[in-house]
């Protein structure tokens, strides 16, 4: 991981929280579903991937992007409304996603996991509901930028090391969930860990 990829995902993190804020405190006080929330920020991130003639879909790019249309809650909706978005502009579907596209018109899983998913309305709990979108948006950093998900105790205390998704998270979150502010890196991992072992419909 390099300060440049850390520095990407702060970025796109920070503008996704200003554009966002109802869209989060609404998920945190009960309204909508996990499936909302994973597939707008799944259409935010790859909006390139609507309007780009050629994307480059290749080598572990491609596969990131796949990774996350299958795991992220949302990902069928975010692959079918940005697919349709190319259809619509006269722009052909990529090789590497045509699978993809192929399960969502048959209305097959895009995964095993999906197939248990369903409309979940996630945990009824303030914190359950935090740490489900914070699970989302950990995921999405990890993946897309390459980020990891926590750095071990030495390296948290390096000024000099790359921030990891936790820490990102923490720092650009704070102000909309301000009980994240009083937590450690090493802390929110262990949350997000939690809830993904005891959430599996959820984590994929």
């Amino acid at each position: 991981m390099d300060h440049e990829n850390s520095q990407q995902a702060r970025e796109f993190l920070r503008t996704y929280v200003n554009d966002n804020c109802k869209l989060i405190t609404d998920w945190l006080n009960g309204s909508g579903n996990a499936e909302d929330v994973g597939s707008h920020l799944l259409c935010i991130m790859l909006e390139r991937l609507a309007i780009d003639e050629k994307p480059d879909l290749s080598g572990i790019a491609g596969g990131y992007i796949i990774n996350l249309f299958q795991t992220v809650p949302g990902g069928d909706l975010a692959a079918g409304r940005l697919m349709a978005q190319r259809l619509e502009s006269g722009l052909q579907i990529p090789a590497e996603l045509v699978p993809l596209c192929a399960k969502l018109l048959r209305q097959q899983p895009m995964s095993d996991v999906a197939e248990n998913f369903g409309n979940k309305r996630g945990p009824k709990a303030r914190n359950g509901r935090r740490n489900a979108l914070v699970s989302v948006l950990a995921r999405v950093l990890q993946s897309y930028f390459g980020v990891p998900l926590a750095s071990n105790d030495a390296l948290a205390e390096d000024a000099d090391h790359p921030d990891s998704a936790c820490e990102i998270v923490l720092d650009e979150m704070a102000e909309v969930i301000p009980d994240l502010a009083s937590m450690k890196a090493k802390h929110l991992a262990l949350a997000i860990r939690r809830f993904e072992r005891d959430h599996r419909w959820f984590a994929g």
